[in-house]
C-alpha cells in the first residue's frame, strides 16, 4: 500500500507476499491435463500474458511458460469455467510440434455421486472432472507432501543419526525417505560424505545402505564446501565398495570376464595380489573383517592356485580355478555369517530375490495347468492349433520391425499397440476374453496368420509397453508398481485412461496370458501377483456376510437422516466414504474418527451368528445388519457410500495374523517389494536398540500409522505394532484400489477357484518362466526332439537326421547362456522355459530337416513338344518306343481314337496321319541323384539348399534347418540366424 502522495515513490510498504504452496490438502484443485491449442497460445502472448516458469518443481520437467486463464475467458474456445493455468513446453516463439502444452483447469471438490457439486455451475452438459490435487506433470515425491516441519524434522533426525553412526536407524529413515538420499547439512554434506568419513563398517547392513543411497539417487561426485566428494573422503574399501554398487566396476557373477580386464590395471593378463584383494573384497562387498581374511586366503593360496605366480583368467574363473574355491571354502561361509552379526536368520533373508520352484510346487504348477487346459478346452482352444470359432479377431499396430535395434522406435510402435488393444477389449467380459482372439498386425507386411505365434508377439509388446517405463507403474527396488491412488488419469498413447480402468484391464491381459501360456518379462514386483494368491486365500476364510458387506460406508444421523462422513464435524456435512470393509478388515480413512472407536486406523472384523464383530487391541464393538444398514452397540448407524458400489469379492484385503509366523509371512511379502525396507524392519523389530527406537514415530512417509502417531515414540513394547503397521501401509494403503482393480479384472478372465492352494509366487513363475537355459534343459530338450520330435517322422529314424538334429544342440552347448535364450526364442516365440521345464512346452518343440528321400535311376522319359510345351507320352506309348529304338527299327506306329500316328526315330518326328502335323520329340534319360548330393539314402529339398538360413514357426514351435555337409556349416548358419532375427517378432 501507499503512504503520502500519489507520487511519493518512498511512501510504499509491503503488506504482504503471496505465493502457490503445493499441498495434498489444499483446497484448490485441479483438472487433469487437457490439450492447449497453438491458437490460443498466440493470441495470450500478443497480450504479453505468458510469465517465466521459475518454481524448479516444473521447470525440471521442462515447462518454460505459464499463463493464468481467467474464469470463461473468451479465447478461440473458450476454456475453463473458473480459470486454470496453462503451461508451454518451449519457447514462445516457437511452435509446440510435440503436443505437450497443457492445460489445468480449477475444479472444487466432487460430490459424493462423483460429479462436480453445485459450486461449479450445476451444469448438466459439464463432464465429471478427473479430480487431481496438484499439476499432472509436478510428479511430487512423497517428502513433498509431508508438511514442512516433519520434513525438517525428519531431515535433522536423518543427519543426527548419520553423525553418531547410527547406521540401522540410518537406513530405516533413508528406506522411508528415498529422497533425502540426494540432501546436503549446512556444510553440503549427503549421508554418503557421512558414510565415508566415519568408516561405515562392513558387511550386509553397509550394503544394503549404500544400495538404498544409491537407489535415492545419492552421487558420489557431489561436494561438500570444501569441494570433497565422497568418494574423495573415504578409504580403499569404501571406493571399491561404492564403485561396484553404483556400477562402476562390472559385476564378478554377471561378467566375470570383464570384471577381470576391469582390475587387471597393467593389462598384462595376470591378477597380482594387490589387484586380487581389493577386487574380491569389493565383489563380495564385505567389511574389514572379510577383508582382512580375502587378504590372508589370497596370501595363501596364490602360489598354490597361480602357477609360476601368474594368476591368469582361466587360473581365477576356471572351474577349479581360485573363485571356486573362495565360494566353497567353509571358513568364508563361516566369515560371512560372523559379517552378519545376527542371532537369529528370520525368513526374510532367507527368501531375498525370485524363489524358483521346488519339485512339489512344480506338481502344483502341473496341475493347475491341467486345470487350465481344461477351461481353454471348453472354450474351443487346443495346443498348437488355429483359435477357435468364437475367438474374436484382434486387428491391432504391428510391432517395431528393428527390434531391440532402436529402443524409442519399439516404444512408440508397442504404446500404440498397447492403444490399440486397450480401446477394442476394454469392455469386453471374462468370457469373451476366455473364447480369446485371433491377432492380426496392420501396417506390418507380410507377418502371417495367427496361429500362436502372432499372440506370443503380442503380449511381449503389450508387456515392454506397460513396464518399459514408469508411464503407467512406479519403479520400486523389486520391480514395478501401481500409482498411487491419488493418480486418477493416465495418459495411454494420445488419450486419458481412469488408472483403475487400465489396471482392471491389465489384471486381464495377464490373466490371458497364462490362460494361453505365454511368458513374457513381467516387470511387476512379485508382490502384485503374490496379492492374488494372498486374497484367494483370504477369500477362502471369510464368512459370506463380510463378502456381502464389502464396500465403503458412512454414518447417518438418524434425527435428520442425513449421511455424515464417518468421524465427521457435528455440521452434518457430506464427504467421503471413511471407513471400507474388505475381508476380515475395517478401514478408516480419516484421522478423525468418532470417540466412541479406538484409536486405530484399522480393527479386525469377525462373524458370530447374524453379528459382526470390530476389534482391535481388545476393544470390541459389534453390529446387527437390518435392511442393508449397520446398527452398531455404541449407538451409530452406517450404511453403504452412495457412490460406492461393493468392493470386487476376488479382491478380498488379506490379513496376517499376530503371531510368529504370521509376521514373518508380512515381511517376506514386504521384501518382494521393497527388500531394503523389509530387512530395515527386520532390525527395527530384533536389532535396533532402545536408545535408536526412541528416534522412531508411528508414522510413515508422513502419514500416521495411527492417529497421534507422529507424537508417538517407538519402544520395545509397541516395536512389533510399529513394524506390522509400516508393512501394511506400504503393502496395501498407498494404491489400494489399484490392487483391488487388477485383482477383479485377473479374476473375471481366470475363473479364482483354479488358484487355491498354489504357492504364493506361482504366477511369477508361470509368466515369467526360466530365463537362463541349463545344460541339463538343454538335454531334457535334446532327449524330447530326438524321441518325438524329428520331421517328416517317416525319415526320424534316418542317420542323417538325426546327425542334424545333434549338431543343433552341440552348437547349443558349446555357445553362451545369451545365444540359448535366443535360439529358444527363434524356435517357440519366448526366450524363457517353464518351471515344469521343456515338458510343460505346448505344443511340444519341434525340429524338421529339410530333406527328402534320394532319387534313384529311372528309365528314360519319351516327350512330344506341343505348342505351350514339353509333354510326356503315356507309359504304353513310351515302353513300346523303348522297345523299338532298342531293337532297332526305324519308326513306331500308334493310334489314339481316330487319328493315327508314326514315330519316326531316325528324325525323332511324330506324323499325324491323317492332317500331315508334325512335331518335335525327344528322349530324356533320367540319372540318379549325384553320390555327392546324397547321405544315408536322403538328399536336401531343391528349394532349402545348404545355403538357406533356418527358420523358427513360433505357432506350432517348430525349428527348420538345411541339411548341411558338416557341423561348422550349420553352426554358422545357425548362428547367423538366431543372432540376427528381431527378438520380440521372429518368423510366426
Amino acid at each position: 500500500r501507499r503512504r503520502g502522495g500519489a507520487g511519493d515513490a518512498a511512501g510504499v510498504e509491503v503488506v504482504c507476499a503471496n505465493s502457490i504452496a503445493y499441498s495434498i490438502k489444499g483446497t484448490v484443485n485441479f483438472s487433469a491435463a487437457q490439450p492447449w491449442k497453438q491458437a490460443w497460445t498466440e493470441k495470450l502472448r500478443r497480450l504479453g500474458r505468458f510469465q517465466k516458469v521459475t518454481a524448479q518443481r516444473w521447470a525440471v520437467k521442462g515447462a518454460k511458460y505459464m499463463c493464468w486463464v481467467a474464469p470463461e475467458e473468451p479465447l478461440v474456445d473458450p476454456r475453463g469455467l473458473h480459470g486454470g493455468f496453462a503451461f508451454l513446453f518451449h519457447e514462445l516463439d516457437e511452435f509446440d510440434e510435440e503436443g505437450r502444452d497443457r492445460f489445468f483447469e480449477i475444479v472444487t471438490t466432487l460430490g459424493c455421486n462423483g460429479v462436480p457439486t453445485a459450486a461449479m455451475g450445476g451444469s448438466a452438459a459439464m463432464p465429471p472432472m478427473l479430480h487431481r490435487s496438484a499439476f499432472a506433470f509436478s510428479l511430487a515425491g512423497d517428502f513433498a507432501l509431508a508438511s514442512p516441519n516433519h520434513r525438517e524434522r525428519t531431515r535433522g533426525r536423518l543427519f543426527r543419526a548419520a553423525g553418531e553412526g547410527r547406521w540401522a536407524l540410518v537406513g530405516h529413515i533413508i528406506g522411508e525417505w528415498p529422497y533425502l538420499a540426494c540432501e546436503a547439512d549446512d556444510r553440503g554434506q549427503t549421508v554418503l560424505h557421512k558414510c565415508a568419513l566415519l568408516k561405515i563398517p562392513g558387511g550386509r547392513l553397509t550394503s544394503q545402505l549404500l544400495h538404498s543411497l544409491h537407489e535415492g539417487g545419492a552421487s558420489i561426485e557431489a561436494q561438500d564446501v570444501d569441494g570433497h566428494t565422497p568418494y574423495d573422503l573415504g578409504d580403499q574399501t569404501f571406493k571399491a565398495l561404492v564403485c561396484q554398487i553404483w556400477g562402476l566396476i562390472p559385476d564378478l557373477f554377471a561378467d566375470p570376464e570383464l570384471w577381470f580386464d576391469y582390475w587387471d590395471k597393467n593389462r598384462n593378463g595376470v591378477l597380482g595380489p594387490a589387484e586380487l584383494i581389493p577386487a574380491l573384497a569389493a565383489a563380495y562387498q564385505v567389511g574389514d573383517l572379510g577383508r582382512q581374511w580375502i587378504e590372508t586366503y589370497v596370501h595363501t593360496h596364490y602360489r598354490e592356485l597361480a602357477p609360476g605366480a601368474q594368476l591368469t583368467k582361466d587360473n581365477m574363473l576356471g572351474d577349479k580355478g581360485m573363485l571356486h574355491m573362495l565360494q566353497s571354502s567353509e571358513e568364508f561361509i563361516s566369515l560371512r555369517s560372523q559379517e552378519e552379526g545376527v542371532s537369529k536368520m528370520p525368513a526374510i533373508f532367507r527368501t531375498e530375490g525370485r524363489q524358483r520352484p521346488t519339485s512339489f510346487d512344480r506338481q502344483i504348477l502341473e496341475e493347475f495347468g491341467q486345470r487350465v487346459e481344461a477351461v481353454r478346452s471348453h472354450h474351443g482352444w487346443a495346443p498348437g492349433r488355429p483359435p477357435p470359432p468364437a475367438a474374436r479377431p484382434l486387428e491391432v499396430r504391428a510391432p517395431f520391425a528393428g527390434g531391440e535395434s532402436d529402443a524409442r522406435a519399439r516404444m512408440a510402435a508397442a504404446r500404440e499397440m498397447l492403444a490399440w488393444t486397450f480401446t477394442k477389449t476394454t469392455a469386453l467380459s471374462g468370457r469373451n476374453w476366455l473364447n480369446g482372439f485371433k491377432v492380426s498386425f496392420k501396417g506390418g507386411g507380410d507377418v502371417g496368420i495367427d496361429e500362436g505365434g502372432l499372440t506370443k508377439v503380442w503380449c511381449q509388446e503389450i508387456a515392454y509397453a506397460l513396464w518399459g517405463d514408469e508411464n503407467f507403474f512406479d519403479a520400486k527396488s523389486t520391480g514395478m508398481f501401481f500409482k498411487p491412488d491419488g493418480e486418477v488419469d493416465l495418459l495411454v498413447h494420445c488419450f486419458h485412461v481412469k488408472s483403475e480402468s487400465l489396471y482392471r484391464w491389465v489384471g486381464r491381459f495377464l490373466a490371458y496370458a497364462v490362460y494361453q501360456g505365454c511368458m513374457i518379462d513381467c516387470r511387476l514386483c512379485p508382490w502384485v501377483l503374490r496379492w492374488l494368491l494372498r486374497v484367494t486365500e483370504a477369500k477362502s476364510n471369510t464368512p459370506a456376510m463380510l463378502l456381502n458387506l464389502a464396500g465403503d460406508w458412512h454414518r447417518i444421523d438418524e434425527t435428520t437422516s442425513r449421511i455424515n462422513s464417518l468421524g465427521s464435524s457435528s455440521d452434518g456435512g457430506e464427504g467421503d466414504a471413511m471407513a471400507t470393509l474388505s475381508g476380515r478388515v475395517l478401514f478408516w480413512h480419516s484421522d478423525h474418527m468418532s470417540a466412541q472407536w479406538p484409536a486405530s486406523r484399522e480393527m479386525s472384523l469377525s462373524v458370530e451368528g447374524n453379528t459382526l464383530i470390530a476389534e482391535v487391541d481388545g476393544d470390541r464393538i459389534t453390529a446387527e445388519v437390518r435392511e442393508g444398514k449397520l446398527f452398531w452397540s455404541n449407538g451409530e448407524t452406517w450404511v453403504r457410500s452412495p457412490d460406492s458400489t461393493s468392493l470386487p469379492a476376488a479382491a478380498v484385503m488379506p490379513s496376517w495374523p499376530d503371531t510368529p509366523r504370521g509376521n514373518d509371512q508380512l515381511l517376506e511379502d514386504l521384501a518382494t517389494m521393497d527388500a531394503a525396507f523389509a530387512n530395515s524392519l527386520w532390525r527395527v523389530r530384533y536389532e535396533m536398540s532402545d536408545e535408536d527406537l526412541q528416534w522412531l514415530t508411528f508414522s510413515y512417509a508422513g502419514v500416521e500409522l495411527e492417529p497421534g502417531g507422529d507424537d508417538r515414540q517407538v519402544d520395545a513394547s509397541n516395536k512389533s505394532r510399529y513394524v506390522r503397521l509400516c508393512c501394511k501401509a506400504v503393502l496395501l494403503q498407498r494404491a489400494r484400489r489399484g490392487l483391488q482393480t487388477f485383482a477383479e479384472g485377473f479374476f473375471d478372465v481366470l475363473p479364482q477357484e483354479l488358484a487355491h492352494g498354489m504357492p504364493a509366487d506361482s504366477f511369477l513363475w508361470l509368466l515369467c518362466g526360466d530365463d537362463e537355459i541349463s545344460m541339463e534343459q538343454l538335454d531334457d530338450l535334446e532327449r524330447l526332439v530326438l524321441a518325438e520330435g524329428l520331421v517328416p517322422q517317416f525319415l526320424s529314424d534316418n542317420p542323417a537326421v538325426q546327425e542334424s538334429a545333434r549338431w543343433v544342440f552341440s552348437t547349443a552347448r558349446n555357445s553362451d547362456g545369451r545365444f540359448r535364450s535366443r535360439l529358444l526364442e527363434f524356435w517357440t516365440g519366448s526366450p524363457r522355459l517353464p518351471h515344469g521345464g521343456v515338458s510343460a512346452v505346448a505344443p511340444k518343440p519341434r525340429l524338421q530337416v529339410m530333406v527328402q528321400w534320394a532319387r534313384p535311376a529311372s528309365p528314360p522319359v519319351w516327350e512330344i513338344c506341343l505348342q505351350d510345351g514339353w509333354y510326356s507320352y503315356d507309359n504304353d506309348t513310351a515302353i513300346a518306343l523303348e522297345r523299338a529304338l532298342s531293337s532297332g527299327e526305324q519308326d513306331v506306329n500308334f493310334q489314339v481314337r481316330d487319328n493315327r500316328y508314326t514315330v519316326d526315330l531316325a528324325a525323332m518326328v511324330q506324323v499325324n496321319q491323317r492332317t500331315g502335323a508334325r512335331r518335335h520329340v525327344r528322349r530324356r534319360e533320367q540319372p540318379a541323384d549325384e553320390a555327392a548330393d546324397v547321405v544315408h539314402g536322403v538328399r536336401r529339398i531343391e528349394t532349402w539348399p545348404a545355403t538357406r538360413l533356418p527358420e523358427g514357426h513360433t505357432c506350432g514351435n517348430e525349428l527348420w534347418i538345411p541339411l548341411c555337409s558338416s557341423e561348422e556349416e550349420l553352426a554358422r548358419s545357425l548362428r547367423m540366424a538366431v543372432m540376427n532375427f528381431e527378438a520380440g517378432f521372429a518368423l510366426a
